[in-house]
């Protein structure tokens, strides 16, 4: 049973891993002093590296939260069920014994 445990959290991590790249986009950009959007991109030089169509490609990612959260959010309601029953038909098992 530890499997569909260690599943179902991994399926919620990647779920939440847009959020994660969001994060690091805006720390990178912010301490490298540049500018980030969605519908341009503007050069960022980081030790003679342009990193602005990399970090505006990683902010589209934000898009794809629309589809993972609910997602994510499905996971977390199944996993908890799905802990709730184990419990109880544990319980039970033990109160038979």
């Amino acid at each position: 049973m530890r499997w569909l445990y260690g599943i179902g959290i991994t399926l919620i991590a990647l779920c939440l891993s847009p959020i994660a790249v969001l994060t690091w986009v805006g720390w990178f950009a912010d301490k490298h002093g540049c500018t980030v959007t969605e519908n341009a991109t503007f050069p960022c030089i980081v030790e003679g590296y342009d990193w602005g169509p990399t970090l505006a490609g990683w902010s589209l990612s934000g898009w794809m939260l629309i589809a993972t959260l609910p997602l994510a959010a499905l996971l977390t309601a199944g996993l908890a069920l799905t802990a709730i029953i184990h419990f109880i038909l544990r319980r039970l098992r033990d109160a038979k014994r």
